[in-house]
């Protein structure tokens, strides 16, 4: 059952530019690789010079700006 409180946030696609909301703040980040079996996304964040897998489907934790 999909929650409707996030029912309206939208999923991110390679080359999407993302707004971090979850606890980390890791800022704004760029995906750079999805891996549907999973359910997971590769996300480079320039200002900690990181790349992080995360959760691909939207609950809240990320915006697609």
């Amino acid at each position: 059952m999909l929650d409707p409180h996030i029912a309206h946030l939208r999923i991110a696609y390679e080359g999407d530019f993302i707004k971090d909301l979850s606890p980390a703040k890791r800022s704004l980040g760029m995906v750079t690789q999805i891996d549907e079996d999973t359910g997971m996304m590769q996300v480079k964040f320039p200002k900690i010079g990181k790349l992080k897998w995360i959760i691909w489907d939207n609950h809240g934790h990320y915006l697609v700006v």
